[in-house]
């Protein structure tokens, strides 16, 4: 039984020539993409002229359509997510695939977490070794990324003498990092 009054018909279909393109817009901006966004503005305009006998002409159409287009689209989300809802327990959706793979963690692998912190601890061993005038020259520049100038000011020498500590710390870093790989390296073997 249809309770609408059909003198509000015509009423309707200048609602609609008003207010299709803001209408398209917002389904558009809800969607993502151009075709389902005017599946969803025909859905919600066929809707709305199904309940149009409830529509209170004295408030404005805009704001009761959008929230009829706003309710289609969460309850063909609601409808899409149960669909597509799979466990990770579970086993992964794609044949010869894990969810390892479809899903990569951040973390490394164990063996790559284990030989980041020995790495990690090597620099600092290597770090340690250094003299504490290239030891903090390097650090103030390469860890805390200070300026020269900044370095120069905290150490309270001049700007050449910055940078010949943090070149000089630099190159026997490097030095002794080798020797702790080479060490370790050799430890394994």
């Amino acid at each position: 039984m249809d309770d609408r009054n059909p003198s509000l018909a015509p009423d309707f279909g200048s609602l609609i020539r008003r207010h299709a393109e803001k209408a398209y817009n917002f389904a558009y901006r809800l969607a993502g993409n151009e075709q389902d966004a005017r599946d969803l503005v025909q859905e919600a305009f066929t809707h709305a002229l199904g309940n149009f006998g409830k529509y209170d002409p004295s408030r404005p159409f805009e704001p009761w359509f959008n929230r009829i287009l706003k309710n289609i689209f969460l309850d063909g989300m609601r409808k899409y997510e149960r669909k597509h809802t799979f466990s990770l327990d579970g086993p992964s959706p794609v044949e010869d695939v894990t969810w390892e793979q479809i899903i990569p963690g951040k973390d490394g692998s164990p063996a790559e977490e284990v030989a980041k912190h020995e790495t990690h601890a090597m620099v600092q061993k290597a770090l340690n070794s250094l003299p504490t005038l290239y030891r903090t020259a390097v650090i103030l520049c390469d860890v805390e990324q200070y300026s020269y100038e900044r370095i120069a000011a905290i150490l309270e020498c001049p700007l050449g003498t910055v940078r010949s500590r943090i070149h000089q710390g630099r190159v026997l870093l490097k030095k002794e990092f080798e020797k702790l790989q080479t060490g370790v390296d050799e430890a394994k073997i």
